[in-house]
């Protein structure tokens, strides 16, 4: 497809400008803000059910954290360059799909997926959902963080990040909104429970707020939610 492979080629150009080691090659424009997204999601694991999947891992950044502890940690990604990227930050590989995993049922304890929903469509979303609940274990944990795409702050900048990269010839960045309803409905027909949502900020001093609220929809980031394998 087109939109899959004009994503790669923008991956491919901040690998290249940034090295796999900077969360900006992964898609974050600011460092500091992968920083925080990476505190919440380490926050919300549970430590003690693994063995944990990075989806569409990318350079395999997120769970990098975990491995000093002993922590089996996997990623998986369709893009080659990615693969190559996440085994140089010691993540152990699997390349494939995320809405055909080549893994056997009740196998992964935590599953996270960061930034990647943004880039799909509802079907695949749906897909991607039910892949993750059939591989989950018991008790395991599904956790997502999207943009959200709906803020003011997120359009205001998506519009302006747009017509640069529109103006220095980078591929863009497909935008799917994907509401907290939408995911919730897909995760609840897939079987699984939600165990916790929220919308996370790019500044002040709280990491994550209510959803629903004003200051979600004024300068919300991503969102935010956590959903658990009965």
């Amino acid at each position: 497809m087109r939109a899959d492979t004009d994503v790669d080629a923008r991956y491919k150009f901040l690998r290249d400008r940034h090295g796999e080691a900077n969360p900006q090659a992964n898609g974050y424009r600011l460092s500091s803000f992968f920083a925080r997204e990476q505190r919440i999601l380490l926050a919300a694991l549970d430590k003690n059910n693994g063995p944990f999947l990075d989806v569409a891992c990318g350079s395999g950044l997120m769970l990098e954290p975990l491995l000093k502890d002993g922590h089996k940690v996997y990623g998986l990604d369709f893009n080659e360059d990615a693969c190559k990227a996440a085994t140089q930050n010691s993540i152990a590989i699997l390349r494939g799909d995320a809405f055909n995993m080549p893994l056997a049922d009740n196998t992964i304890g935590q599953i996270v997926n960061c930034q990647f929903l943004n880039q799909q469509p509802p079907a695949q979303t749906q897909k991607f959902i039910e892949e993750s609940a059939r591989v989950l274990k018991s008790g395991g944990q599904l956790i997502i963080l999207w943009r959200h795409a709906r803020s003011m702050i997120h359009k205001t900048s998506h519009a302006v990040f747009t017509f640069m990269d529109r103006f220095t010839g980078q591929p863009p960045f497909p935008q799917y909104e994907h509401p907290m309803q939408e995911v919730q409905s897909f995760a609840e027909t897939a079987g699984l429970k939600v165990k916790q949502k929220a919308v996370t900020l790019p500044f002040l001093k709280r990491d994550m707020i209510c959803a629903d609220g004003f200051t979600a929809k004024t300068i919300g980031a991503s969102l935010f939610i956590v959903l658990k394998k009965p």
